[in-house]
């Protein structure tokens, strides 16, 4: 099946949830409603002609202040069986609530504590979100637009 029958087959089963689809250097990526993204990684990894068994990573995104909606996710996910990729993209507003995929895909665990850690994203029913990467005291979101390039307290002295 091509990407065009494997949309179609999403539009199908989800027809409410498919936003828009493009495909870019022979991968496809489909943007779907952030309520849907349990069932829809779900049936990724278990139907055919899907079978998506690996979460390869997933990535923050930030559109910018003043953009709506202002944040969104891409989920890279690859078929084992069938050689292929499908990302799966999410565009949700400050705030909101994004379903933790941890459940369908075991390696989602670090990348979500990650994009929780780095942009802000509220992911909920993750088994174990704590920080990766900076001090549990550290303030902000480094990874965001409007995070100051040298840090809020780049005027202070190191402390060790």
């Amino acid at each position: 099946m091509d990407y065009h029958g494997m949309v179609d087959d999403l539009k199908g089963h989800f027809p409410e949830a498919i936003r828009g689809y493009k495909i870019f250097r022979e991968e496809l990526t489909v943007e779907v409603d952030a309520a849907f993204l349990v069932p829809i990684c779900t049936y990724l990894r278990d139907e055919e002609p899907f079978k998506m068994d690996v979460l390869t990573d997933i990535a923050g995104l930030d559109y910018g202040v003043g953009r709506s909606p202002r944040f969104g996710m891409a989920y890279l996910l690859t078929s084992t069986d069938h050689i292929f990729r499908i990302r799966v993209k999410i565009s949700f507003d400050e705030g909101d609530e994004i379903e933790s995929v941890s459940g369908i895909w075991k390696s989602a665990n670090w990348v979500e504590r990650e994009a929780w850690e780095m942009y802000g994203v509220k992911i909920v029913h993750h088994p174990d979100l704590r920080k990766l990467l900076l001090p549990d005291d550290f303030k902000g979101y480094p990874m965001r637009k409007d995070f100051p390039t040298k840090g809020y307290d780049f005027d202070k002295p190191l402390r060790v």
